[in-house]
């Protein structure tokens, strides 16, 4: 014969310091997170690139030697040309 697991009496019984803080956490003035970007800040935006297999191994060399990430790299890149 089968037993069934016996219930835990406790498990469903929630304590005056877990109501009193969610209640705290939801009446703050700062729910928490980080806050939202400006539109400005936001990099929403984005553009292909094709490129030949010899610029994009100059590109994998470059980023390999420097730890930038390729879209960082292109990025510094065109901020010193005056670009953007």
């Amino acid at each position: 014969m089968e037993e069934t697991p016996k219930e835990n009496k406790f498990a469903k019984r929630v304590t005056q310091r877990e109501r009193s803080t969610h209640a705290a956490i939801q009446m703050a003035k700062h729910p928490g997170g980080r806050p939202k970007k400006s539109d400005e800040a936001k990099q929403s935006e984005k553009v292909f690139l094709t490129l030949t297999k010899a610029e994009k191994e100059k590109i994998d060399a470059y980023v390999e030697k420097t730890g930038e990430s390729i879209a960082g790299a292109i990025r510094r890149a065109l901020k010193e040309m005056g670009m953007i």
